[in-house]
């Protein structure tokens, strides 16, 4: 071999060599984020590298460093644990940061000897690729050890997430919050404290008085309250805060809303109204998923119930429903919904299975001007806002012994009564002007006749408006008792309700 040949440039030992350089130099030190700092020990040799160079191998390494501070929730993403709960806001980015210093932290030589430097450099460097981040989390999140059931979050009907433990409401004791075992995304803003609030108080007498009728609507009112911070929906009562301003209702579902922090929202206008050919996407629903109390509110005049809405909503089957680009999931209702408003919305239908649902609780008190304070709520959860919280535990323990109906005091029954009689247009016409009798088989009435004159009695003797045909006959069979379209008398391509007659054609 000559000497220019033993001189001569060889680029492979080079970049073997500059290889071999880099893998003596020790990698930087990177401050773990807070969240990952409970996991400090899990970072030492080997630990650090995959057991094999693949994205499943990251995803179980990933695993099991953050398995004490990430669940991911099918439907709903990444959740990061915060010292007492689940949270989901910032969850993505934690997940995808984490992994970054995961891939970060990977050493540059295996200590096993199985694989090369080479190859060990080719793997990490993809792994830090946004492409590569991705891909160990999209594995990551089928772990058994991180993967979360949508009714498993917040599932727990009879648990109440604080800043500081965990109430179980059907004792009223609190405990501290452990990520194994609890998996709760939703808290109040406040921790429970067993304090007087003599502000509270004062606001409940001034709003419903403090004599005898007005403690049973206050006493009432602890158990609603109490019932709707748990996630038992079985007693399916719509409560309605009805009346005019000035007369603490906005205040007192304020006060609910702040305090219960999470677990408590407001519904988009017009929430349980009819809103025609309006189909809102799903993502609405999904905000009700965890929670307990949700405030429909900003009524107008001549609004009416979407009925089907009210009893799926205020029932116990599960909903279906997705985020924008995420996956549909379904879950078990925790929410109880709660109405607000100066207007009484029209119902078209109504029946038992509706206004069985109506607490229609009147707020007949008017608050003086002079008397009035202004951001009376922020006031009172700023100065009794723990008391206020124990107070609704005490409630939700009370229901929770007692499992009382919620049928309401006299003043709600009375008023919520009121209010189906006033809205059962369709009952009213068949009482006022029509004849039914089942023992009088030659009593008919022709259908198309029958809705015209309803029609024109409506518009007429009440100033309202008709309900579409389809309801007023789907009303009409419940009345003669026709299970369906096809039981009804039929003659000459016409169709008549049976044991029926207008009053005129006697």
């Amino acid at each position: 071999m000559s000497s220019a040949e033993s001189t001569r440039f060889d680029a492979t030992a080079a970049a073997q060599q500059m290889l071999d350089l880099e893998a003596l130099q020790p990698a930087p030190a990177l401050p773990a984020l807070p969240a990952q700092a409970a996991s400090a020990s899990a970072w030492s040799a080997p630990s650090q590298l995959p057991s094999t160079l693949t994205d499943r191998g990251n995803a179980k390494l990933f695993v099991r460093l953050y398995r004490s501070q990430f669940r991911h929730v099918e439907g709903l993403g990444w959740f990061a644990w915060d010292g007492y709960r689940w949270k989901r806001t910032g969850g993505e980015k934690a997940a995808l940061w984490a992994a970054g210093e995961m891939a970060e932290e990977m050493p540059d030589t295996d200590p096993r000897g199985i694989y090369s430097d080479r190859e060990v450099y080719v793997h990490k460097k993809r792994t830090l690729s946004t492409t590569g981040m991705k891909a160990l989390l999209t594995q990551a999140k089928a772990s058994p050890d991180l993967s979360v059931d949508p009714d498993t979050l917040d599932g727990d009907p009879y648990a109440l997430c604080t800043p500081e433990g965990v109430v179980d409401l059907t004792t009223g004791l609190l405990r501290k919050p452990d990520p194994t075992r609890d998996f709760h995304s939703r808290a109040t803003s406040v921790a429970p404290r067993d304090m007087p609030t003599p502000r509270w108080h004062q606001f409940l007498a001034e709003t419903f008085g403090d004599d005898a009728e007005g403690q049973e609507m206050i006493d009432f009112l602890h158990l609603l309250l109490g019932y709707s911070i748990t996630g038992d929906v079985g007693a399916q009562v719509l409560p309605f805060l009805h009346g005019q301003g000035k007369n603490g209702k906005s205040v007192l579902l304020d006060v609910m809303i702040q305090i219960l922090g999470d677990y408590a929202d407001a519904a988009p206008p017009g929430f349980l109204m009819d809103r025609g050919a309006f189909s809102e996407h799903s993502t609405e629903l999904t905000e009700l998923h965890g929670r307990r109390l949700i405030v429909c509110s900003e009524l107008k005049p001549n609004d009416r119930f979407d009925e089907a809405r009210v009893r799926l909503l205020t029932g116990g089957d599960k909903i279906k429903a997705r985020r924008m680009r995420q996956d549909y999931f379904s879950f078990t209702p925790t929410h109880h919904l709660w109405l607000l408003g100066n207007h009484r919305p029209e119902v078209s239908t109504g029946g038992f299975a509706f206004w069985r649902r109506i607490r229609l609780l009147p707020f007949e008190r008017i608050v003086p001007d002079e008397r009035k304070i202004d951001n009376l709520a922020v006031e009172l959860v700023g100065d009794e806002g723990s008391g206020i919280l124990q107070w609704l535990i005490e409630g939700a323990h009370r229901y929770l012994a007692t499992r009382d109906s919620l049928a309401g005091p006299d003043r709600v029954r009375i008023a919520t009564s009121a209010y189906a009689n006033t809205e059962d247009h369709i009952g009213r016409f068949l009482a006022e002007c029509c004849i039914h009798d089942p023992e009088k088989q030659e009593l008919r009435v022709e259908q198309g006749l029958l809705y015209a004159s309803y029609s024109t009695w409506c518009t007429a003797s009440e100033g309202i408006r008709p309900a579409t045909t389809r309801t007023f006959a789907t009303r009409v069979r419940q009345e003669v008792g026709l299970a369906s379209p096809a039981d009804m008398i039929k003659s000459n391509g016409r169709k008549f309700y049976p044991n029926l007659a207008l009053v005129a054609e006697q």
